[in-house]
């Protein structure tokens, strides 16, 4: 095993700041792949690392990454422009699901001196509670284009060029709030760090919303939009004096 794994890249994200993941799991499955010869790194939060643009993304993406649902990470690879490798869902699989895919079996796992210090690194990470890189991301094999996201939101977000919708200021996202993606109607929009499917990316109906509600809820936010405007141009007019 050790001959074909032998310093092949894998990404395991711990998702530093949420308790999705279990973080035993994490330090677990790292030491295992250590063991078995991959290069292994833990990072705090993978979606910080996408947001930022961090050079290291290329490499990364073409390795093996283990984190959240691979819709949302794919989508989160295709926002930079990059092309996803193998990705593995270590939010929902359980750990012998996930060594499977490294034909690592149940009982090959022993004492594994690495576990212990790649679970202090883990502690270690910061903890950013309701200040870690939550953001939307587009499932562009979704997505329909219709733009409802972008009107909907407040904070600029969205943009939609040549017809097309992008996010382009992810920063500007209020922490928490996935608003946008119940209104989207193909459910292209995902949010990773939410609780529950299918806005955090994956394929289960977890959550489900009333169609109505959210079209009354969107009709009330473009109200909101047309305040925001017409507030802009009066003050403009009243500094043009």
């Amino acid at each position: 095993m050790q001959s074909q794994s032998l310093h092949q890249r894998v990404t395991v994200c711990a998702c530093a700041s949420r308790s999705f993941i279990d973080k035993d799991k994490v330090a677990e499955i790292a030491a295992l792949l250590k063991r078995e010869g991959y290069a292994v790194s833990v990072e705090a939060d993978l979606c910080k690392k996408v947001i930022t643009h961090a050079p290291e993304m290329a490499e990364i993406a073409s390795g093996i990454i283990l984190a959240c649902h691979t819709r949302a990470v794919r989508s989160h690879l295709e926002w930079l422009g990059l092309e996803a490798g193998k990705l593995i869902d270590m939010r929902q699989m359980n750990r012998e699901e996930i060594l499977s895919h490294f034909s690592i079996s149940p009982s090959e796992r022993q004492v594994l001196p690495d576990f212990t210090v790649i679970r202090q690194e883990i502690d270690a990470f910061p903890v950013e509670n309701g200040t870690d890189a939550w953001y939307p991301v587009i499932d562009k094999s979704k997505c329909i284009e219709c733009g409802k996201c972008h009107d909907f939101c407040l904070f600029g977000v969205y943009t939609v060029e040549d017809k097309r919708v992008r996010v382009v200021q992810p920063q500007n996202c209020k922490n928490n709030c996935p608003a946008c993606a119940r209104m989207c109607p193909s459910k292209a929009i995902i949010f990773p760090k939410y609780e529950k499917s299918p806005i955090n990316g994956g394929t289960a109906e977890e959550e489900t919303f009333n169609p109505e509600e959210m079209d009354r809820m969107y009709r009330e936010r473009l109200r909101m939009r047309l305040q925001q405007r017409r507030a802009s141009v009066s003050l403009f007019k009243e500094n043009d004096k």
